[in-house]
């Protein structure tokens, strides 16, 4: 039997959240039952959606033509079904939980672009993830709100395709969904200040890979709650603590504030231990025997068993705030969905991430705001004058999955080259 877990959701620049939901909802807490309250009560999902895209194999290219092949058959390989059923699988645990918040983390939009014999391009989208979940939610009959949204990176990949040059470009997305019925306000989106540098093979130039945040402000029974979404770096250690600390710095000092992401960092370890230091982790008040592991499964997603063995997704909160339950979602083998692609039936978990599922009880105190950091730009573009390099920690360990938190630093520096490879044949 898997008992129920607990685990935190980092929150960047601002983000509020409430709801007048009840919380004996089967969520279950430290003596294994939710305990009932009279004070109004939210009940918060994050989820790593994953970006099921793995570049990695850009690195070995040695030519502009090998880049252009394997971003080809990346772009060959993506299947929309297994995009569209982890979507679904995702929405259904929102919906099981009964979810007043969301806190999606790279809800990544693919979209391939097309260059015609005359340079022009058209653009087609080949997979949106926050559109799927949030149809799969409507289907369910629940209407909710994208009531903050980030783009912490917007690359373009060059390819070679069976019909033809192509480009693929990867959005990826922080953001905040929010029940319909409840009012919310003043949202922040947004990028954090310390961003990895990443040199661009052959070229004196470097590529800024950033992580995001989104937040806002939720009214549930007439209390202002902050919630957050964020995706903190997975390749560098040392930059992952620096965006700890911008995190910290960009919270309101009053308020209650309830923070969800991927962290890429476990208890024990720097960021996570920076946080800790000003927000509480309901994981260590609630199940403190439970490992709670939330990464990573295999980066096809069709391990058999599982592979989780990190808690780096997690929700921290502080203020008026009180933990009734924690638990994890998409983790166990039932967990897994069967899909039909080209004939043949997969199984496959609902993303490389397990969700964590948070209920808070709330109290009435000052309204928390969040201070945006730096504007964002879309897509990434290439410094023309950059002299900065990776940090000594950029090959350290601890890092996440596939996709924008990879096992590899160098996944990032794939990207990088992708897009000025991308630039330079423009």
């Amino acid at each position: 039997m898997y008992p129920p877990d607990t685990t935190r959701s980092p929150v960047t620049r601002r983000a509020l959240l409430g709801s007048t939901v009840a919380v004996a909802a089967g969520l279950v807490g430290a003596s294994g039952t939710a305990a009932a309250s009279q004070s109004p009560a939210a009940t918060v999902v994050s989820q790593n959606a994953y970006l099921g895209f793995d570049i990695v194999e850009l690195l070995g290219a040695e030519s502009l033509a090998e880049v252009r092949t394997i971003t080809g058959g990346f772009l060959g390989d993506i299947e929309p079904e297994l995009y569209a059923a982890r979507a679904d699988a995702i929405a259904e645990s929102a919906a099981t939980a009964d979810a007043d918040v969301v806190a999606l983390q790279e809800a990544v939009l693919l979209r391939r672009g097309q260059s015609g014999a005359d340079g022009s391009e058209s653009g087609d989208v080949v997979v949106d993830l926050l559109d799927g979940i949030r149809t799969a939610l409507a289907e369910r009959g629940l209407d909710y709100t994208v009531a903050a949204e980030s783009v912490a990176n917007d690359i373009e990949l060059p390819a070679e395709t069976d019909d033809g040059p192509a480009t693929l470009r990867i959005t990826d997305r922080d953001v905040v969904l929010v029940r319909s019925d409840l009012d919310t306000a003043d949202p922040v989106a947004g990028t954090y200040d310390a961003a990895l540098e990443l040199p661009i093979p052959e070229s004196d130039r470097t590529l800024p890979i950033t992580r995001g945040y989104s937040a806002v402000t939720v009214t549930v029974g007439g209390i202002d709650v902050g919630v957050v979404s964020t995706h903190l770096e997975s390749a560098s250690p040392r930059y992952r603590h620096r965006q700890a600390g911008d995190l910290l710095d960009a919270l309101p000092e009053t308020g209650p504030v309830v923070v969800c992401g991927d962290f890429n960092s476990a208890p024990g370890e720097a960021a996570y231990d920076r946080l800790t230091r000003s927000l509480t982790d309901p994981h260590a008040e609630l199940r403190p025997d439970a490992t709670g592991a939330t990464c990573c499964q295999a980066k096809n997603l069709q391990n058999d068993e599982s592979l989780l063995d990190r808690r780096i997704d997690a929700m921290l909160y502080r203020g008026g705030v009180r933990p009734m339950a924690i638990r994890r979602v998409g983790h166990r083998p039932d967990d897994r969905i069967s899909v039909e692609v080209d004939g043949e039936t997969v199984r496959v978990w609902p993303s490389d991430h397990a969700g964590v599922v948070g209920s808070f009880e709330l109290s009435a105190t000052a309204s928390s705001t969040v201070t945006p950091s730096r504007a964002q730009s879309s897509p990434a573009t290439v410094p023309d004058n950059v002299t900065t390099t990776l940090p000594p920690d950029s090959n350290a360990t601890g890092a996440s999955g596939p996709g924008f938190g990879a096992r590899s630093a160098l996944v990032g520096l794939g990207m990088g080259l992708g897009a000025w490879l991308r630039r330079r044949t423009r």
